[in-house]
């Protein structure tokens, strides 16, 4: 059986989030440049960026298909 991956493409390539599942991820400039297990947490730490990522959930891998 085939490893389920999570993955996120940027600028052709492909950035593995699977140690992030479960967590809130900032990505920016091509790459993870914050993470934590709370959404209050991870804006306080992005707070120091003077252009703002974007800002997602990684789901847990038992929450379903990934697209």
């Amino acid at each position: 059986m085939r490893r389920s991956e999570i993955l996120i493409k940027a600028n052709r390539k492909s950035i593995p989030l699977d140690k992030y599942t479960g967590e809130w991820v900032a990505f920016a400039n091509g790459k993870v440049v914050a993470h934590q297990d709370t959404l209050k947490k991870l804006m306080k730490d992005v707070k120091r960026f003077k252009r703002k990522p974007s800002v997602f959930l990684v789901p847990e891998k038992s929450e379903g298909p990934y697209v």
